[in-house]
């Protein structure tokens, strides 16, 4: 009875614990919230009065405490658009807000359309249309006009007879809302012979004056689209107005001209005085084959081969141009491609009086350079924070590769009797890979993840590695490497900077996965990211190392290393090829073995060390008694010497060889010292000491 009511005493009080846990993890919660609404409300203050860095302080402020609630996103949208940020800066906080989808305050419609233009404006039409067509569908002026822009930028049959009836209907409704005469002369074609579009355009033209009347220092852009659609005398008096009023615009010249009212040299040179800063390639294009008369192809000729302006391109027919090309002397300078005009430039290309040199891919952060153009030379790609990377160097014309060709215009370049270059985006080009590159280079270099500053330098040969070199931070080199089928085999290391490669490292594949015990792990990612795993999966690995210290072409320090971790280290102390002294670690075992040879008489010890302590000694078929010096040194002393040190004598001895253990300054060594009238055979091999009596000094 006791026992089941202390269950439920325990059972109320667990139950108690966990409310008050949720209550105060629930409070901390809505505290936050709180927070982080005040910070909005403080957000809004700032926006309305146009100070929106504050604003955007305040609501990243607000996101710190609660990143859930919508209106803070779509605060960071706006206040970031005011700022001038870019639409792909813009767009990842509105997809924030409709992920959480949880407003306060504002009305989640605004942050729709805002999405929605966005969207339209950077390619993803059919998408902004989704945005405004879920339930409820957002019917308004401003809605309609993103809808009408969408379908128009869909481009097929079915998506432009949408937007026209968008535009018949919103002519009825939003009869003073300009946008939608002026998105519909943009996008149609002034000699369509469609039925709705002539029907469309005669109702706007009629309407022109009102909307002149109703703001007369506006509207440039729709009345002289407007007058592309108007003929005879409804045009002149179009033009005559907008001109009266001081308005201009690039179409003026052409329009002007046709309609009579300026002759070809004033065209030309209205057009000109556009054409010095910037100006779209479809209206020039359009004027200059209006353009007959002698004289003023004279001019022109003159004109556009000191060319020194900026041309826009629409390279996708869709209303905005995404390509700007600037002039220097008549030729192309630089190319800027925004492919969905999101305001990230995808790609930049530099000319040499026309012709294309160096440019930089932002999807692969590459920078390149064209030798014989389109052939590249070098590609560089280039690390976040915009150092190099991996650099690679190519055979001359082994990759052809560009985003654009330049090519003669064939129009102005008829009309002036000079060639006039243009850009032709590649509709065929793919990002570079790999295999193209390794099979296309020469040499590529890398930045070393692990030594900061350090460069390795790669040459191949029909796209496989076969040499590499390594510079430190001062560009010194210090080491190089030999490859086979791309996998290291050979690498030779001055490790004291004497200019002398005093230490080999061999390097195997492990085919079993037994061996872990790696280096290179630069060249290990390299060549993953660049060939793929080696031998089917299997890493490659140190197998042996080789020191030699003095110079002589013999090895004074020989480690190799075997399965599960294991290692055999080898000392020659006398320079005759042969090991002195050794030591095993067992791969996976708690064993190790110490070995040396007596002097004198050359006789093979081996010390057996467990978890780091001798055990056992043996010497040939004899076992030899093993004793520690103190347990503050890592001298033991070995052999079965009927010697009495006495505890003084012990002391001072051990001290001698320990001495003379450290002057030698060496991982191992191997030497003999006298003591009074006994020899000891002073022997270090790696983290132990030994020392051993071998005869007194009287004795061979």
């Amino acid at each position: 009875m006791k026992v089941e009511f202390r269950k439920k005493i325990f059972l109320i009080l667990s139950l108690s614990c966990f409310l008050a846990a949720a209550v105060t993890a629930g409070s901390a919660s809505s505290a936050n919230r709180r927070t982080a609404l005040r910070c909005l409300e403080s957000s809004v203050n700032y926006a309305n009065e146009n100070n929106f860095h504050s604003a955007l302080s305040q609501v990243s402020l607000g996101l710190a405490y609660d990143d859930t609630i919508s209106d803070l996103w779509y605060m960071m949208a706006t206040c970031s658009a005011s700022l001038g940020s870019t639409r792909a800066q813009i767009l990842p906080s509105l997809e924030k807000a409709f992920y959480y989808d949880d407003w306060v305050n504002y009305n989640r419609d605004n942050a729709r359309l805002l999405y929605a233009e966005i969207l339209t404006e950077t390619g993803m039409s059919k998408k902004a249309l989704k945005i405004l067509d879920s339930k409820p569908a957002l019917y308004s002026a401003d809605s309609e006009y993103i809808r009408v822009k969408a379908y128009y930028r869909l481009g097929d049959a079915d998506s432009i007879e949408k937007a026209r009836n968008k535009i018949d209907g919103a002519r009825r409704i939003y009869s003073t809302d300009t946008r939608f005469p002026l998105v519909f002369f943009k996008n149609e074609d002034p000699l369509s012979q469609n039925a709705s579009v002539k029907r469309i355009a005669s109702y706007f033209l009629s309407q022109i004056s009102q909307y002149a009347e109703a703001a007369p220092d506006k509207d440039a852009e729709l009345e002289i689209y407007a007058s592309s659609f108007a003929a005879g005398e409804d045009q002149k008096h179009i033009l005559q107005s907008f001109s009266a009023r001081g308005l201009r615009h690039a179409l003026y010249a052409k329009n002007a001209l046709e309609a009579g009212l300026i002759n070809q040299q004033q065209a030309f040179d209205y057009m000109t005085t556009f054409a010095d800063e910037s100006i779209e390639y479809k209206i020039l294009s359009d004027f200059m084959k209006l353009v007959t008369e002698e004289e003023v192809l004279k001019n022109a000729s003159e004109y556009f081969e000191s060319f020194n302006g900026k041309i826009y391109f629409d390279t996708d027919n869709d209303g905005n141009s995404n390509l700007a090309v600037s002039y220097v002397r008549g030729r192309p300078q630089e190319l800027v491609y925004d492919f969905n005009q999101d305001g990230v430039i995808d790609w930049n290309v530099n000319c040499d009086f026309g012709v294309p040199v160096s440019g930089h891919l932002e999807v692969k952060n590459m920078d390149f350079v064209w030798g014989s153009f389109p052939y590249l030379s070098e590609v560089n790609f280039k690390k976040t924070d915009k150092t190099t990377g991996q650099y690679f160097r190519l055979v001359e014309e082994s990759l052809l590769w560009t985003p654009v060709f330049i090519q003669k215009d064939e129009l102005l370049s008829q009309k002036t009797g000079k060639d006039f270059f243009i850009p032709v985006l590649n509709t065929k080009v793919s990002l570079i890979t790999n295999s193209e590159l390794l099979d296309s280079a020469s040499d590529f270099e890398i930045n070393s993840t692990i030594l900061n500053g350090e460069r390795i330098h790669f040459v191949l040969v029909d796209g496989n590695v076969k040499m590499s070199y390594y510079y430190n931070a001062k560009g010194r080199l210090y080491a190089q490497a030999q490859f086979e089928h791309n996998i290291p085999v050979l690498r030779v290391v001055d490790c004291d900077e004497d200019g002398v490669f005093e230490t080999t490292e061999f390097y195997d594949i492990d085919l079993l996965g037994k061996m872990n015990v790696h280096s290179l792990e630069d060249e290990r990612s390299v060549m993953k990211n660049l060939y793929g795993l080696p031998s089917e999966n299997a890493e490659f690995y140190l197998r042996m190392v080789q020191v030699d210290t003095d110079n002589d072409t013999v090895p004074d320090f020989t480690e190799e290393y075997v399965e599960n971790g294991g290692k055999i280290s080898s000392w020659d102390t006398d320079g005759d090829g042969k090991w002195n002294v050794r030591h095993v670690v067992f791969g996976g075992q708690i064993k190790e073995e110490s070995m040396f040879y007596t002097n004198p008489g050359n006789v093979l010890v081996t010390v057996t060390l467990e978890n780091g302590f001798p055990v056992s000694v043996t010497n040939g078929n004899e076992v030899l008694k093993v004793e520690h010096s103190s347990s503050s040194s890592k001298l033991y002393f070995i052999g079965n010497a009927e010697i009495d040190f006495g505890e003084a004598r012990f002391t001072t001895i051990s001290q001698k060889v320990e001495n003379v253990l450290n002057s030698l300054n060496a991982q191992a060594t191997s030497t003999v010292i006298e003591f009074d009238d006994i020899n000891v055979l002073c022997i270090r091999t790696g983290n132990f000491d030994f020392a051993m009596v071998t005869g007194k000094i009287n004795e061979k």
